[in-house]
């Protein structure tokens, strides 16, 4: 396939900004996955939490209520109070209830409802005054259940805490896995790109080197000198060009210049058409490798550029004698 010195510039400079456009998109994917993940992974975990300490912050109240009722014979049963506590506790519980996350804690508020439901019903008001013994009442019903409750509660926040510790951990090592990857994915773009600034000038440079040395080998009459260009473009064009005509004058103008002095003035004359055609080709190839230098900042371009100008010049000398 046949590509021009231009379009093969501007495919390495799509290269080139697909290359950062790719570990652009890969690093904002990897700070996308970790914000959700520390988000979702922890986030719910943490309400948990919270919400266990809220239940047992209730619990704690009712608590002081009861023992209150049982133990301090001139204590009014206040129900305000503990629906107020009730209350909090149930809110509390029935947003845990949508906030499972861990294996096991749906059972566990499950039991903690149930558990609640009993505490409830042995502190309300009809059954403490149908019992005959208030304290052995407390100690043997009521407090063994209320332990039961703030123990499982304790067991819902223990099990999140656990949860928010691993996943941490989890976090952490996918973290690592992704500056890992970041770095191998960086390194062999750096490696590609550092390739593609040695490589790619001297890609321009080296065809226009051979041209300028050939075309001056021609200009001292050495006809002989031969370009080989592997490339399939512009360069590849002006070499054959040039390498024809040297052909030709090898072919031509040499013999005639040893066996036919009489001709000598009109071979002249031709050589320095066939000049004045390689001069104009020079012109073009200058404006071309110019530009390029110019558009890539590069100054071994530059500097080739001013030889071919240079040999231009010393082309237009040698058609004016």
């Amino acid at each position: 396939m046949k590509l021009k010195i231009r379009t093969k510039v501007s495919l390495g400079i799509i290269f080139l900004f697909a290359e950062f456009a790719l570990i652009g998109g890969l690093s904002m994917y990897y700070i996308s996955s970790i914000k959700y993940s520390s988000e979702l992974m922890i986030k719910n975990n943490y309400w948990s939490v919270h919400y266990s300490e809220n239940m047992i912050q209730a619990i704690d109240e009712t608590h002081t209520a009861v023992n209150s009722i049982f133990l301090n014979k001139n204590y009014h049963y206040d129900k305000n109070s503990l629906a107020v506590s009730f209350n909090k506790f149930e809110e509390n519980l029935n947003i845990e209830d949508k906030n499972i996350t861990e294996f096991g804690e749906k059972d566990l508020v499950q039991s903690i409802r149930q558990d609640f439901l009993k505490y409830k019903s042995l502190v309300s008001e009809q059954n403490i005054e149908s019992s005959n013994d208030k304290v052995i009442y407390y100690s043997t019903t009521v407090l063994p259940v209320l332990n039961e409750l703030k123990a499982k509660i304790f067991t819902v926040s223990t099990l999140n805490m656990q949860a928010i510790v691993q996943k941490n951990a989890t976090l952490n090592d996918m973290i690592r896995r992704i500056y890992k990857n970041l770095s191998i994915m960086l390194a062999f773009c750096f490696i590609i790109t550092f390739s593609f600034m040695i490589n790619f000038p001297n890609y321009i440079a080296g065809p226009i080197k051979k041209i300028t040395e050939n075309i001056k080998a021609i200009t001292n009459n050495n006809f002989k000198s031969r370009i080989q260009i592997s490339s399939n473009d512009e360069f590849n064009e002006l070499a054959e060009a040039v390498n024809s005509m040297a052909e030709k004058l090898e072919i031509n103008y040499k013999p005639e210049l040893i066996e036919k002095p009489i001709v000598k003035i009109e071979n002249q004359l031709n050589e320095n058409l066939v000049l004045q055609n390689i001069q104009s080709l020079l012109s073009s190839v200058s404006v071309l490798v110019e530009s390029i230098s110019l558009n890539n900042h590069n100054e071994i371009l530059h500097q080739q550029s001013l030889a071919i100008k240079e040999v231009e010049s010393e082309l237009s000398k040698v058609t004016k004698l």
